[in-house]
């Protein structure tokens, strides 16, 4: 995965999430949707950040 489309996927990612935020009805809703983002990102991370090389 390249930088660029590193970049683009924690965009989308953080998109998402903003928007189930602002659904949110409690804050359980809230932190519950703050956990998925960050486990998202590691999943990201996990990937390979900037591996060109990296066919995942």
């Amino acid at each position: 995965m390249t930088d660029t489309e590193y970049a683009k996927a924690i965009k989308v990612k953080a998109t998402v999430a903003n928007l189930e935020m602002n659904a949110a009805l409690t804050t359980e809703q809230q932190a519950q949707i703050g956990q998925d983002f960050i486990a998202d990102i590691v999943e990201l991370s996990e990937r390979g950040i900037g591996s060109e090389t990296n066919d995942d």
